[in-house]
């Protein structure tokens, strides 16, 4: 189907072409081919014409108001109701984008899939906007997918303990096992998630050994539900994240309560910030992600309770907003426990270049000569914390035993007791 006066205009000159072969085909046929396979090359130019002809003549109807979308009967046929319901109201992508509070790519990739990854909720509140009545009965059947709604797939105990599905009122771990199938179903509802799908296609996963995909999944739905329940006052600006913006933010670590000003500091610039721990089998250190509305979001889980993992964290998921995700890829996983090549490369380079710029630190005396004294004076130089100077010694070293006592050990959950549980 045309969705747009680009493919319009593409189709158009489609269709001239084929009228020319066309023509070149009905002036003679070549000797050297049978007369079947000749009549066989018309018949598919003349069909691939026809089909042209036809999808043209739709969207020049449907522009045009003569066709009118108002009631389908079908949830099947939503999909194409809202694509030719846009057009008949005259409405682009990027107007109907906006009426929604959405942006023009998000509208032109649910088209081009179908609206195929697109939440009930978001389809509900499009098919409102365009003004279309659903008039039909509605089947409930089972889930052809048992293994997805297994309990036994998940790491379910430890969700009920976290309190996932207090909001469905369930009171204790025997009822909520009976549940299961309904619970694992609305979390994934809640977040928009479609539990049809087994595996999320635009992500990343830096991982060095197998991991629970199910129990990943959970924690990726969880996150989506923390980030939908956050009011932010400012619309993310790419362009806002400056060389100034990223060095007020690693300022922020000289404070002891650095981490929860951070977290503020992201959602002042329209970044939203969770804290969610790791479920068992995942071995996270966090993820870095868009939501519908291409808002982005960066989640940590605090694996590793030190300052100076925290920060490399932090930075190293803006990295990927910044570098790395876009409609194509809207989610990136992080083990940050294994180095790999590609965008994680780019990621870590990032993070420590806006820690402590490369400049500086090819002539830091605590690289040269790392003692306590020197990293301090080095981070007292810089304004930032200690631990940010001797986390990146210990990282470009690989010596995890040296300076304990400056990389700030046990000095993060504690300031986010609520969140991390």
């Amino acid at each position: 189907m045309i969705t747009n006066d680009r493919q319009y205009k593409i189709t158009k000159s489609q269709l001239e072409e084929f009228r020319n072969a066309q023509d070149l085909l009905s002036d003679q046929r070549p000797e050297h081919v049978h007369p079947r396979i000749f009549k066989a090359h018309q018949d598919a130019v003349a069909a691939q014409m026809e089909e042209l002809s036809i999808q043209l003549q739709e969207y020049e109807n449907l522009k045009a108001g003569h066709i009118v979308v108002s009631e389908i009967r079908n949830l099947k046929d939503l999909p194409l109701a809202l694509i030719k319901a846009r057009i008949a109201n005259g409405l682009t992508q990027s107007q109907l984008a906006e009426t929604l509070g959405m942006k023009m790519q998000q509208i032109q990739r649910y088209e081009a899939e179908g609206y195929a990854s697109a939440s009930l909720k978001t389809l509900l509140k499009i098919a409102d906007q365009l003004q279309i009545r659903i008039n039909g009965s509605l089947q409930i059947r089972p889930v052809d997918a048992p293994e997805f709604l297994d309990l036994k797939k998940y790491p379910f105990k430890q969700m009920f303990e976290r309190n996932w599905f207090g909001n469905f009122g369930i009171a204790s771990i025997n009822e909520a096992a009976k549940n299961s199938p309904e619970l694992i179903r609305q979390l994934f509802e809640s977040a928009g998630l479609s539990t049809f799908k087994y595996s999320f296609n635009k992500r990343s996963f830096r991982k060095g050994s197998n991991i629970n995909e199910y129990a990943l999944n959970a924690w990726y739905a969880r996150v989506l539900i923390k980030a939908k329940s956050q009011t932010i006052q400012r619309v993310f600006n790419r362009e806002a994240i400056s060389e100034d913006w990223l060095k007020g933010l690693v300022t922020l670590s000289q404070y002891d309560n650095g981490p929860v000003l951070a977290g503020q500091y992201l959602m002042d610039a329209g970044i939203r910030f969770i804290i969610e721990s790791a479920l068992e089998g995942t071995l996270l250190d966090g993820a870095a992600l868009l939501m519908e509305d291409f808002s982005p979001v960066v989640a940590i889980t605090l694996r590793h309770d030190r300052l100076d993992n925290f920060w490399f964290v932090l930075l190293h998921e803006i990295a990927h907003i910044m570098l790395h995700l876009n409609e194509d890829l809207d989610v990136i996983f992080e083990d940050l426990d294994v180095a790999l090549d590609g965008i994680e490369k780019e990621a870590d380079n990032y993070a420590l270049n806006v820690m402590i710029p490369n400049e500086s630190w090819r002539k830091s005396l605590a690289r040269l000569s790392p003692t306590n004294a020197t990293i301090n004076n080095q981070a007292k130089k810089l304004g930032i914390h200690p631990a940010l100077v001797a986390g990146r010694i210990r990282r470009e070293t690989a010596s995890y035993y040296l300076f304990n006592d400056l990389i700030g050990l046990g000095q993060v959950r504690k300031q986010f007791i609520n969140e991390s549980k």
